[in-house]
């Protein structure tokens, strides 16, 4: 459904449909938060995009019920080590390559 047939059937709901709907909606996108957030650990590594669509990888500093701070290697995109703060349904939970190459059984 494109965006303006939702906005259409958002038009055609009463006050008490629209209220109802929005407590749905929020209850569901705190769910997904806790559940997103009940797989993250301090010192996992994740990715994320940031508004310009770029693609940032880092470690977990710090997390809260709704944001984790995920601190970025130096030099990623030109750019000093940075801390970023990222709404908890953006991350996305990697495996670095060495570790997963730790993790690989010798022949």
């Amino acid at each position: 459904m494109d965006r303006e047939a939702w906005r259409e059937m958002l038009r055609g709901l009463s006050v008490e449909e629209f209220r109802l709907l929005r407590e749905l909606v929020g209850d569901e996108d705190r769910a997904r938060e806790a559940h997103q957030l009940a797989m993250l650990r301090i010192g996992d590594w994740v990715e994320f995009e940031d508004r310009n669509e770029i693609t940032h990888r880092g470690i977990v500093a710090r997390m809260n019920s709704r944001t984790i701070a995920v601190r970025c290697a130096p030099g990623e995109h030109g750019q000093p080590s940075t801390e970023w703060r990222v709404g908890v349904t953006f991350i996305r939970r990697i495996v670095p390559v060495e570790a997963a190459r730790q993790a690989l059984p010798e022949p």
